[in-house]
This record gives structure tokens, C-alpha cells and sequence, in this order.
């Protein structure tokens, strides 16, 4: 992202401070299109016709402050600047929904922390929206998607787990997997593991697992280890698709299957019979 332009809105009602920002993108050639803005009522103009990357404000602007900007803003990221002693200020800006905030002191040595900022805060956004993104299709997927940490337990559950095992999220989250397991055989037709034929020749491995309330139904289950940064297993993803439907039928294809045989093995057997009686009389 090295050579990425930025977008800038630069909120400040110093002028002294307006140049001097404007002067350390110069000097430091730093990649942003700046658009510079006096005052609240300046800054709602420029968002209103412009949309920005980022937006850099200082706390206290002639006619409000940055919470105001922090309203216009939407989502687009916002660092407040503030001066020395006022830190309290800004940890209340932080909490109100700014990105970061910077002290601003007499020598101006601010200014080299916002480079960084802003490319973390630019980071931060692509990264909220791609879990965002991911988020979405989880939740709206129709496979019961579920993840547990590494000793088990459950910490989060799409829609369509709550509507296939018949729990409530909160009553579901916290629990350990095993719950969803029928444990040892229950019956001839209930046995944990099986194998079921798939579109094709082919087989794939079928377990039996368990809905609230206690009723039990075979699905396809896919689990696979999520890793952190460092390489270490942090959480288990397990993906499990509903095929009662697709057991169904191909029950009901071998009970047709069998019989078409016995028809078969009956036909032959009755030409055979036949074949003996017409070579007797022969």
C-alpha cells in the first residue's frame, strides 16, 4: 500500500497548524490528496461532496468540537488531535468512536506519528469490512456453521445451527461439542459414523448428531483448525449440512434396488422353470 494516495480531510482552525500539516506532506512527499477545512460547518461541507479516507481533527474548532465530526463522519475513520493536558478529552473522543487520537505538542512532532496512524487506521477499516463481509456470508449461509476453542468449548453459532439443532444462541454458546454428539450406538439405524454414497460413486462419512431436544439426525460434518498469526491452533470451525432428505432417499433407492432384484431373481427363476418344462415336452 506503499503507493496508495490517501484522501485527507484536515480539520483544524489554526492556520499556523493548517500550513504546518501541509507543509510535513510536502517535505515528506507523503502520498495524500489533503482537503483542509476551518471549522465544523466547513468540514460538513467538504463531506457532503467529497468522500475521504480519512479524516485528522482537532478537538476544539471555532464553532464545536470533534464530536460533531464524529457524527458527520459516519464511517469514515477519525483521529482527533488535541492538545497537551488534554488527554482525558481525547480517551472520551476514543470512546465515542474515534479511531486514534494524537497529543499535539509545541515542537509539532506529532505530525510524524500520522503517517502511521493513518495507514493503521486505513488497515483497520479494510479489515472490518472483509470480517464484516465474512460475517455476513457465515450468518446468512444455510449449512449450521459452529466454532469452539481448543478445549471445546462452543463461542459462536450462525442462524442456521440455531434453527437446525433447535438452540437459542445463548443457550447454545459456552457449552462443550460434545453435547451435539449422540455418544455410544443407539440403534441399528443410529450408529455415530456411517458412510453415505454421494453423487457419483463415491462415499463420504455421515454422522449422527443430537438437537435440543434429544432427537437425532445425520449430517455431513467438515472441521477444520483456525491459527493465529503465530502459527498456534486458537479455535475449531465445524461446517455441518442437514442430509436426512438425501438418507431418505437413498434409503428408499436400495429398498427399490432390492426389490427390482428379487423381481429379477423371480422372472428368472420362473423362465427357468418354464425353460425345463418346454425341453421335457421336447
Amino acid at each position: 500500500m506503499e503507493n496508495t494516495r490517501y484522501k485527507i480531510l484536515f480539520i483544524e482552525d489554526n492556520q499556523l497548524d493548517q500550513m504546518a500539516f501541509k507543509r510535513f506532506v510536502d517535505e515528506n512527499d507523503i502520498p495524500y490528496d489533503c482537503t483542509l477545512a476551518g471549522s465544523v460547518s466547513e468540514a460538513k461541507q467538504a463531506l457532503d461532496s467529497d468522500r475521504f479516507d480519512i479524516v485528522i481533527t482537532d478537538h476544539s474548532l471555532g464553532d464545536g468540537t470533534a464530536f460533531e465530526i464524529l457524527k458527520l463522519a459516519g464511517n469514515t475513520p477519525v483521529i482527533v488531535v488535541t492538545g497537551a493536558g488534554d488527554e482525558e478529552t481525547a480517551i472520551k473522543a476514543w470512546k465515542a468512536g474515534a479511531y486514534d487520537y494524537l497529543i499535539k505538542d509545541l515542537n509539532q512532532n506529532y505530525l510524524k506519528a500520522i503517517p502511521i496512524t493513518v495507514e493503521n487506521a486505513i488497515n483497520h477499516k479494510i479489515i472490518e469490512k472483509k470480517l464484516q463481509l465474512l460475517s455476513g456470508a457465515v450468518m446468512s449461509t444455510d449449512d449450521s456453521v459452529y466454532i469452539t476453542d481448543m478445549q471445546g468449548r462452543i463461542i459462536f453459532v450462525n442462524k442456521a445451527f440455531c434453527n437446525t439443532y433447535g438452540y437459542k444462541e445463548q443457550e447454545i454458546i459456552g457449552k462443550n461439542s460434545t453435547v451435539l454428539w449422540i455418544g455410544k450406538q443407539q440403534t441399528e439405524n443410529t450408529r455415530s459414523v456411517f458412510q453415505t454414497r454421494t453423487i457419483g460413486s463415491s462415499w463420504e462419512v455421515g454422522f449422527y448428531h443430537k438437537r435440543n431436544d434429544d432427537s437425532v439426525f445425520p449430517v455431513s460434518l467438515s472441521r477444520s483448525t483456525i491459527k493465529d498469526s503465530n502459527g498456534n491452533e486458537i479455535a475449531i470451525v465445524g461446517v455441518a449440512r442437514d442430509i436426512s432428505e438425501r438418507i431418505l432417499i437413498e434409503e428408499e433407492l436400495n429398498t427399490e434396488n432390492r426389490n427390482l432384484k428379487k423381481q429379477i431373481r423371480g422372472l428368472e427363476e420362473k423362465l427357468g422353470i418354464e425353460h425345463s418344462y418346454s425341453a421335457s415336452n421336447a
